[in-house]
């Protein structure tokens, strides 16, 4: 997956965030073209898993400190992925079939999510004056 302009929602530290998790993917993609299907994708998923944790609540907290009206729904997409992911992370092995499975899955959620829940999260913002908001994370 290749970062563009495309998925800038104009928050600099959620679109790092974004950046990075397109880091981990193709590092992921890297391990598989690779071979090393079993080991490194249990070791992406728990690191997604991690990230995603930090991430989401980073954002999350942007949302409530915001006001923003579509958080709920948002937050239970999050929690969704969340859940999946580490679960996936704590099957064991995988086969190949589930792990071009999973590459996949992760590759259009997150780009899903992010053209399409962070992006209207993101033009909230710019409505709201709020572009230049700190975007730390907040629990």
């Amino acid at each position: 997956m290749d970062w563009d302009a495309t998925y800038a929602i104009g928050q600099a530290a959620v679109d790092a965030d974004h950046q990075r998790l397109f880091q981990l993917f193709n590092l992921f993609s890297a391990a598989i073209a690779a071979g090393e299907t079993r080991e490194s994708v249990n070791r992406f998923l728990r690191d997604l898993a991690d990230y995603c944790d930090y991430h989401f609540r980073r954002e999350e907290g942007l949302m409530r400190a915001t006001g923003y009206p579509d958080a709920a729904k948002h937050t239970a997409m999050h929690d969704g992925f969340a859940a999946f992911v580490r679960k996936q992370s704590t099957t064991g092995d995988h086969d190949l079939e589930e792990v071009q499975f999973l590459q996949n899955y992760v590759e259009m959620w997150l780009c899903g999510h992010i053209l399409v829940m962070d992006k209207w999260f993101g033009e909230w913002l710019d409505g709201r004056a709020g572009k230049n908001a700190a975007a730390e994370p907040i629990s």
